[in-house]
């Protein structure tokens, strides 16, 4: 991605970029960065099956009548038999999926992401990357970053698996959840 504009712009373009790479790293220079996309993506497993223990979870759960805003408003009728609804446990589940996640995933996002922006001259290669990374910054190094993306995780996930289920059911004409 360039931030630079008129002179400063290493770029002209997406077909700019393809025939630099297809130069620098040969025919399929264009995939160059698809191993490290490929092994961070892989750790995508954690988030849809903790987003299906999760799910699982929540749909154990009952209202209780200890909840403040139920004992606050005097709420409290026939709770014993309420369910939490399918769309609050997709928000709930999806959120706390990318939450997981992000925690197991990110170091290896870290290292994708310097992989893939280093410059041309000298490149170090995925796997030795994650070596550069330890000897350069330490271990805090592969964290660098975590805590925005912890914070936005939850909410963005949860939102779109949220509407992702929301649509589903809405298509299987099953929207009494």
């Amino acid at each position: 991605m360039q931030y630079a504009s008129g002179a400063a712009r290493k770029y002209k373009g997406p077909l700019d970029v393809a025939r630099h790479l297809t130069r620098t790293y040969g025919t399929f220079g264009i995939w160059h960065g698809l191993p490290a996309t490929m092994a961070q993506r892989s750790f995508f497993f954690l988030l849809w099956g903790s987003y299906d223990i999760y799910s699982e979870w929540f749909r154990t759960l009952r209202l209780s009548p200890a909840f403040p805003y139920l004992a606050k408003t005097g709420t409290t009728g026939a709770l014993e038999d309420r369910l939490l609804s399918e769309k609050l446990i997709n928000f709930l589940a999806g959120g706390m999926a990318a939450n997981t996640f992000w925690c197991f995933c990110y170091p290896v996002d870290v290292v994708k992401n310097r992989f893939m922006t280093q410059g041309d001259k000298n490149p170090i290669p995925f796997r030795k990357m994650f070596g550069h990374v330890l000897r350069t910054e330490g271990v805090k190094g592969f964290f660098r970053g975590f805590v925005p993306t912890f914070i936005r995780a939850f909410p963005t996930n949860a939102s779109a698996i949220f509407v992702w289920e929301s649509t589903v059911r809405l298509i299987k004409n099953e929207t009494h959840h």
